[in-house]
């Protein structure tokens, strides 16, 4: 889904949108560290990058989102993390950055495995990346009040929670989950410990 509560109030614009520079700074030289240049789905931690390349190895719907973003000139960062307080599994979170003709994105996903199975959390991470290449599609999506409104446009408000979710993002999902089944190649889990970056919301 898309998390839209840290932006619910206009006057929180400008504190998230601060932090949201700060978390893509951060980032861009941790990618470095990790040889991950010059991929556009990214993560600071080898257990989630581990994932993603899995899912591009045993899923041909999960790649063809890979290559989406890159084509879409995108750069999507992964981490472990809870959203809503915990109360989600993943999320896009509520910031856009553009820098140099690019858009920066950011996914948290749960490193909880009670609550997603590693297929599970693979499609999961399919979701979130469905959610992403929907603002990468948008042009006009720059910046946290176009991403609102770009959703309130495409997107169906979910009852009891602030944020945003599509059928699209549901049926990427469920189309990685079922590539994922039908025999591709299991691999060890892998551990989750998270190590991500400060939540936005902590800065609230």
């Amino acid at each position: 889904m898309v998390y839209t509560n840290a932006v619910r109030r206009r006057k929180r614009l400008a504190r998230v949108a601060l932090h949201a520079v700060f978390v893509c700074v951060s980032l861009f030289y941790a990618s470095k560290a990790f040889g991950a240049e010059a991929a556009g789905v990214r993560s600071t931690n080898p257990a989630v990058t581990t994932l993603i390349k899995e899912g591009a190895t045993r899923s041909a719907s999960f790649q063809r989102l890979l290559e989406r973003v890159d084509e879409l000139n995108g750069i999507v960062y992964v981490e472990f993390g809870h959203c809503a307080f915990g109360h989600l599994n993943g999320c896009l979170l509520p910031f856009v950055m553009t820098t140099n003709g690019g858009r920066y994105l950011r996914i948290l996903v749960t490193p909880d495995q009670t609550r997603a199975s590693h297929d599970g959390l693979i499609a999961l991470i399919a979701h979130e990346l469905q959610h992403a290449l929907e603002v990468l599609a948008h042009p006009e999506v720059v910046d946290l009040e176009s991403m609102l409104a770009m959703y309130a446009r495409i997107g169906r408000p979910l009852s009891g929670r602030s944020g945003y979710e599509t059928s699209e993002a549901h049926a990427a999902q469920e189309a990685v989950l079922s590539e994922l089944a039908r025999g591709g190649l299991r691999r060890p889990r892998v551990s989750t410990e998270p190590r991500v970056m400060p939540d936005p919301h902590d800065f609230m």
